[in-house]
């Protein structure tokens, strides 16, 4: 019966990842193998890559683009910025295993007007009432100035899995007045195809 619970539950998982991914990116790796993936990004003509590099014995893998005429979010935005980078993770068991994992991040960048933060915000709102269901727990975050809330992060968590897989967050850019409303989805590569990330040994 515990393997049975376990089994829904992933399976649970696996279509909320699959969901969010749908409603936000444009080509998304949960229905199709990874590579392909990569490629559909090469191909997409409103999609420009910026910085790619390859996976290495010493590198990690990483790519960021921006697109055109392709806005997901409900505010205008001055630019949709997409990343993928993979990077070294430590799973808390007792050895501190450590994996590789894939962060796919969505940027929506804004301008400089002062209205934009609110509507920012309220993407951010949104998505927490929309999604928020879908996981087993959300842990909540912020930052202040002078008593004003600057930036607000929702860490999303699946029951008994090992990370956070979703994060939504809003804040001004570093060093700018530009708002954006950033979506962090991570997942696990496994023969090519993108899995959510387990305890070692599963």
């Amino acid at each position: 019966m515990k393997e049975l619970i376990g089994v829904n539950i992933r399976a649970d998982a696996s279509k909320a990842l699959l969901k969010v991914t749908k409603d936000y990116f444009r080509s998304q790796p949960f229905s199709q193998r990874f590579s392909s993936f990569i490629t559909s990004l090469q191909k997409d003509p409103w999609f420009t890559i910026e910085n790619y590099e390859r996976r290495t014995d010493s590198t990690f893998f990483f790519l960021s683009g921006t697109y055109k005429n392709f806005n997901p979010f409900h505010y205008d935005v001055k630019e949709i910025r997409l990343i993928i980078a993979e990077e070294e993770f430590i799973h808390i068991d007792s050895l501190h295993t450590k994996d590789t994992i894939i962060n796919l991040q969505l940027m929506g960048i804004t301008d400089t007007t002062a209205k934009i933060a609110g509507q920012v915000q309220k993407e951010f709102k949104r998505f927490d009432k929309n999604y928020r269901k879908d996981f087993g727990r959300a842990v909540y975050d912020y930052s202040s100035q002078g008593g004003i809330t600057t930036a607000e992060m929702y860490n999303y968590f699946f029951p008994s899995l090992a990370i956070c897989h979703v994060t939504s967050a809003w804040g001004q850019l570093p060093g700018t007045y530009q708002y954006t409303f950033t979506l962090t989805i991570r997942f696990k590569l496994i023969e090519n195809e993108a899995n959510l990330v387990l305890f070692p040994g599963e």
